[in-house]
């Protein structure tokens, strides 16, 4: 797999899917609490750090394998930090960097957009641009990226 197709995939696969679950989270948390900008504003860090680290866990199998495929030095560090099966040091800085992205998520949305938008339609929009990148990357690069082998008859 060539660097160039590693990175549409990528950022197909993993960076548009994560900035979209991160405004999922913003939107869901303001959704839910009118009184967003207060204290309570750090569960839902929380709630979100912990929400995205399992939507890194479950892209895990696809983002080594990208890994593994990357020449470029600057694509595999990119890629590197999201990979979770090291130490638990790489685990926790995953967790607060994601912590930190999900306040400034429910910041952004509160700020940006009214709470008609917030209440309305916004959530599906963003479940269905997360549906069609994930399905654009899934197409680009099934059989490297699949779980599944075929078989191959004697």
């Amino acid at each position: 797999m060539s660097n160039k197709k590693i990175t549409i995939i990528y950022i197909l696969f993993f960076i548009i899917p994560y900035i979209i679950c991160l405004l999922v989270v913003g939107v869901s948390y303001n959704a839910l609490v009118l009184h967003a900008l207060t204290w309570r504003v750090l569960v839902g860090g929380i709630v979100g750090s912990l929400g995205m680290f399992a939507v890194k866990v479950i892209a895990q199998r696809p983002v080594l394998i990208m890994y593994r495929s990357a020449n470029r030095k600057s694509l595999k560090s990119l890629i590197n930090f999201f990979i979770l099966e090291r130490s638990k040091v790489v685990i926790g800085l995953n967790l607060v960097f994601d912590f930190f992205l999900s306040l400034a998520s429910i910041y952004i949305v509160a700020k940006v957009l009214t709470l008609q938008q917030i209440m309305g339609t916004t959530l599906g929009w963003l479940v269905l641009v997360l549906m069609v990148s994930l399905t654009l990357a899934s197409y680009l690069e099934f059989e490297t990226l699949s779980i599944y082998t075929e078989k191959k008859n004697k």
